[in-house]
């Protein structure tokens, strides 16, 4: 095991013997950055959430776009840049081995179209990132195969529902996070097959429950106590509209609700939170049927890939984040179906590429241009060396290189950072000269109980009471409150966003001991927190 200082925070960090064996599978250096500030570089060049109007740049007609109006880069919208309006070959140039390859990658960055939203098949989902085959949707990120879906991101194959986060096959459900296969349900946490519930935490197969938490197989629980089916339902619409007041009193119980130090099921060898299925991984989170992965975050069916958010079907990866179906790659950025591949941006069904941008069904190309095989391997070798030389060589590409500010990022979400310190520490920053939203006008205030929201209030605009920031109610949007009998929300979905993201444990592993038994374990809860965190043995018998 070897002990490296993390170059940006000086932060000790180890390398140990299984990373050096995948580093040399993979024929990199090992890492000069440690494992967090290697994912902050990574996810400050992935934006989801912003988005802007602007012109296509090809066709000049308005279009949404990840990118604001100002970038350096031209913007195509997306049936434009998957025509074949642009080849881009034509960008293609020579290496210069009197340059660093970062400042020449940046330049050809800076030239190729960029498509304006990655968002594949959509079917009346155009205000959506990072999806595939949603239908009838709004503002979805990094989901795929749903229908009527609001405000979610890492939400799958869910049905009429808003404000999810990372589940999957949910149906008329709002505000669920980690949930699978629910129906009905609002402010779920971790549930799983349960229906018609309320303010739950680690519901598995329950139905009409409130106020719940680690809970198999129950029905009509209140506060974890059971009622009769008549008594239940008569306590419900009471409970439903003083739902503040509620919630307020379910988060204050959390400190003394059982926790196990990992959430996950049927895992081998694997450390982190919410992992599933999956073996010999570690330092990974959010991630579904992983095999030999570590520091590995939203991701599923990946083998043997290292540093990777955001991800699926890949095997052999290093250092990237937004790919899909790739092998044999490393330094690339939203690469799809691509292999034997380093160091690219925007590329898709391409192999064999060094050092490019745009690309699609393309082979052995280098900085977009076109080699023959024999000199495409010759002088990516001697580009190789030409990087060690600079100290380019391993490392994923510098902050300065992402089309994005580092406010309009994920990296702001996991890593926050006012405009100074972004600044300092080699980041982007945008900051618009006029504010993107201007209302002026009479503020709506949504009445408390949703019997008395009249279908007008889709006209109306609403203000966040902890932002500031102006929303509507969309007319879909208010059926499914009105089927789930909720309130209308007084947040923005950003700021909902942001109140889910806080429910979440972070992306840190601490040694501590199980409060029980006492016993070493690995966990995502920091030692001075409250909860009661046990070892997987003590947390069944407490709980089952």
């Amino acid at each position: 095991m070897l002990s490296k200082i993390c170059r940006q925070c000086q932060t000790s960090f180890a390398i140990e013997n299984n990373d050096i064996v995948f580093y040399e599978k993979m024929q990199v250096p090992s890492p000069t950055l440690c494992a967090g500030c290697r994912q902050q570089r990574r996810l400050a060049f992935r934006n989801e959430r912003h988005l802007y109007h602007r012109k296509c740049d090809r066709t000049e007609k308005q279009i949404i776009s990840m990118y604001h109006a100002n970038t350096p880069f031209p913007v195509y919208d997306r049936d434009t840049w998957w025509s074949d309006a642009f080849n881009p070959i034509e960008y293609g140039r020579d290496f210069d081995f009197n340059r660093p390859f970062f400042e020449q990658f940046k330049e050809l960055m800076n030239v190729v179209p960029r498509l304006s939203l990655n968002n594949k098949e959509p079917e009346n989902s155009d205000y959506c990132n990072f999806s595939f085959r949603n239908k009838d949707s709004y503002l979805l990120f990094t989901s795929a195969f749903n229908e009527d879906c609001y405000y979610s991101n890492r939400t799958f194959s869910s049905r009429n529902s808003a404000d999810l986060s990372n589940s999957d096959e949910c149906e008329l459900c709002y505000e669920c996070i980690d949930c699978e296969k629910c129906y009905q349900g609002a402010w779920l946490q971790n549930c799983s097959n349960t229906s018609e519930s309320y303010l739950g935490y680690n519901l598995k197969n329950c139905q009409n429950c409130f106020g719940c938490f680690n809970l198999s197989n129950k029905k009509y629980y209140i506060w974890n106590q059971p009622y009769s089916k008549e008594d239940y339902f008569a306590q419900l619409p009471t409970l439903i509209k003083n739902i503040q007041e509620e919630k307020k009193k379910f988060f204050e119980q959390q400190p003394q609700i059982v926790k196990k130090y990992m959430d996950g099921l049927q895992n081998e060898e694997c450390s982190g939170n919410s992992i599933f299925h999956s073996l010999r991984s570690y330092d990974c989170y959010e991630v579904k049927n992983i095999q030999d992965c570590r520091w590995v975050c939203n991701a599923t069916n990946m083998k043997d890939a290292y540093d990777v958010n955001n991800d699926d079907h890949s095997e052999l990866v290093y250092e990237a984040i937004g790919s899909e179906s790739n092998y044999m790659h490393a330094f690339n950025d939203i690469c799809w179906f691509n292999s034997f591949s380093y160091y690219n941006s925007l590329c898709f069904n391409s192999k064999y590429i060094f050092g490019c941008v745009g690309l699609k069904k393309n082979e052995y190309c280098i900085l977009n241009k076109q080699y023959t095989k024999e000199q495409y391997e010759e002088l990516v070798l001697k580009i190789i060396e030409h990087m060690k030389s600079t100290g380019e060589w391993g490392e994923f590409f510098p902050a300065s290189l992402s089309p994005f500010s580092y406010n309009e990022t994920v990296a702001q979400d996991y890593f926050p950072m006012d405009q100074e310190k972004a600044l300092k520490k080699g980041f982007n920053w945008y900051s618009p000269k006029e504010k993107e939203v201007k209302y002026v006008g009479n503020i709506y205030t949504p009445p408390d109980d949703i019997k008395d929201v009249s279908d007008e209030i889709t006209k109306n605009i609403l203000q966040c009471e902890n932002s500031g920031e102006y929303y509507k109610i969309i007319a879909k949007e208010l059926t499914l409150y009105r089927q789930l009998q909720i309130p209308i929300p007084k947040r923005h979905p950003d700021q909902r966003y942001k109140d889910r993201l806080s429910l979440r444990n972070p992306r840190h592993l601490w040694g501590r001991n199980c409060m029980k038994c006492n016993t070493d374990i690995q966990t995502s809860y920091a030692p001075d927190r409250p909860e009661q965190v046990y070892c997987e043995k003590c947390y069944l018998e407490a709980v089952y």
